[in-house]
């Protein structure tokens, strides 16, 4: 019994440390009203309520209220990944205290929503930790018309939900050889044997044979979205955008047809190697592939993050279902990036070391990387010992004949690492958040053409230009029809008449170095005004006098 008070007191001491520089939603709260009362470029407001009544945060950083091309920058969306509303919070404390922000904001807006989930962020306070994707929607996790009648246990007290390991023939997980803690699937062409089952910590409350499969978990934000819904998976929500925290920010990209692009700090990363074109998926009826033109401007962006913020080495995160990253793209119509924002980094091997010297995997072979084993090794060589429960020995009411342990990481230990370990993730990002302010689009127009064609008639000739690294919007804008097209319009004085031409011309996005050239015949003397732009670009407006 000593031993397992001693066992909790150091973990519960460890990853009380670990938590004490994450912010509770008060303190998260109180941080981002300090930036607003600090700073005249930064505004704060509530877009709605989460499940729970909480406020979902808006911090808009801005050098005026007139509407200008826009980054939204989420996290917190998915309660697992805590990591990222530090990163965002962390984010706009760097750009307050940059001198040259106001210079930046001058032609660019940036919006975060730094807790797209608040109730999973309570939830990662709680007295009793595991792992909570969900918010505070009371859910039928198992679909039985009951809710949370088998919810988790602690059952060696210890103030973690872990897993239990069973000795059992019928098992299909093995200790890996590379370390007994970690637990992988034999491979039975490797002659490997199961040994052990596993299951999430806990007892099978209503006897059906599944353990902690309804513990009520909330609705998993990530997975409410509009795009490719999981209908019917856990925690997915009864329907499509069920949530209040799921709309308020549905509601928030719609209504401001000036966000360019979005950013996402969660558990995708889009951001580390580029979107594929594949013709196959962005031309089916129900597109699901970016699209080729998309394609080279996520290339360009990608490059960006690699390589001028030097962000290296991301790990491979596919997009998931229903998440908010593909529906911003798919059915917003907004470039859409994602990314973890903080990874373990690789341990560095000496040429002449051993580890170099081990047998390479022969052809054909897979050589397999275990991140639960790296990341192991990367909290022992930064000393954390707060961030796996060894293995021991416990009487499990549903197995009474067999050897039961418990055992296994801390929740959130593999996403979300003490906040010191954020900082140099935190400063690349603010770069690269530069450097893709700096690539958005920028229209010019050449010095309108006047020629005199009698004595009171006048062809006008313009010719327009997209002087940025990126398109004017994502191509799939004008699949969606749901985004502010290029529209170059000419206004007229009392003086003067129409002879030929449009009044305004719409055309699809313009590709960075694209131009589209207008011509007008007008009647009457005295200034024109030509305006060309969109939403994602801001609006030029140039004068020309006819005389």
């Amino acid at each position: 019994m000593r031993k397992h008070l001693l066992l909790f007191f150091i973990l519960m001491f460890g990853f009380l440390q670990a938590q004490e520089d994450y912010l509770t939603y008060e303190n998260l709260s109180k941080r981002l009203k300090e930036f607003e009362s600090k700073s005249k470029l930064c505004s704060l407001k509530s877009i709605g309520k989460s499940s729970g009544g909480k406020d979902i945060w808006l911090v808009t950083l801005s050098s005026s209220e007139k509407p200008k091309p826009a980054l939204l920058i989420t996290a917190g969306i998915d309660g697992k990944h805590q990591a990222g509303t530090q990163i965002a919070v962390k984010l706009i404390d760097q750009l307050l205290n940059d001198v040259s922000l106001s210079k930046l904001l001058a032609e660019k807006t940036l919006y975060f929503v730094p807790s797209v989930n608040p109730d999973a962020k309570a939830a990662y306070f709680n007295k009793l930790k595991f792992e909570k994707s969900g918010n505070a929607t009371q859910t039928d996790d198992d679909r039985d018309g009951k809710i949370g009648e088998d919810g988790f246990e602690d059952l060696n007290q210890d103030g973690f939900i872990t897993q239990v390991r069973i000795e059992d023939v019928s098992g299909s997980y093995i200790e890996s050889p590379e370390d007994a803690r970690i637990l992988i699937k034999a491979d039975p062409s490797k002659n490997q044997v199961g040994k052990y089952i596993l299951i999430t910590e806990g007892v099978d409350n209503d006897k059906d044979g599944k353990f902690n499969e309804d513990a009520s978990e909330g609705v998993n934000i990530d997975k409410n979205f509009t795009f490719d819904h999981p209908v019917f998976e856990k925690s997915a929500g009864v329907y499509v955008a069920s949530e209040p925290e799921t709309r308020a920010l549905l509601d928030f990209l719609y209504l401001n047809q000036n966000i360019y692009g979005v950013l996402t700090f969660g558990m995708n990363n889009n951001l580390s190697e580029a979107p594929k074109f594949d013709s196959k998926s962005a031309n089916n009826r129900i597109i699901k592939g970016w699209l080729e033109n998309d394609v080279k401007a996520a290339e360009h962006v990608s490059k960006l993050y690699t390589e001028k913020a030097a962000i290296k080495d991301g790990p491979k995160l596919p997009m998931t279902k229903g998440n908010f990253a593909q529906t911003a793209y798919y059915h917003a119509g907004k470039f859409s990036f994602s990314t973890p924002g903080w990874w373990m980094e690789k341990e560095e091997v000496k040429k002449d070391s051993t580890e170099a010297k081990t047998e390479k995997p022969k052809k054909g072979e897979k050589s397999e990387v275990n991140p639960e084993i790296e990341f192991l090794k990367w909290s022992e060589r930064n000393q954390l010992n707060n961030v796996f429960v060894n293995w021991t020995t416990i009487k499990h009411p549903d197995f009474p004949i067999q050897k039961a342990e418990v055992g296994g990481f801390l929740p959130y230990s593999m996403n979300n690492p003490p906040s010191k370990f954020l900082d140099e993730s935190v400063s690349k990002h603010k770069l690269f958040l530069e450097e893709l302010l700096n690539a958005m689009p920028t229209i010019e127009t050449s010095v309108p053409v006047v020629e005199k064609l009698d004595a009171n008639l006048f062809r006008i000739t313009v010719k327009i230009v997209n002087k940025g690294m990126l398109p004017t919007y994502a191509e799939i804008g004008d699949k969606v029809r749901f985004v502010s097209r290029i529209k170059t319009e000419i206004k007229l004085n009392e003086n003067q008449k129409m002879v030929s031409g449009r009044k305004y011309f719409l055309r699809n996005a313009l590709q960075p170095d694209e131009s589209e050239e207008y011509s007008w015949l007008i009647s009457g003397s005295g200034t024109a005004t030509i305006t060309t732009g969109c939403a994602t670009t801001g609006i030029k407006e140039i004068k020309v006098e006819l005389k």
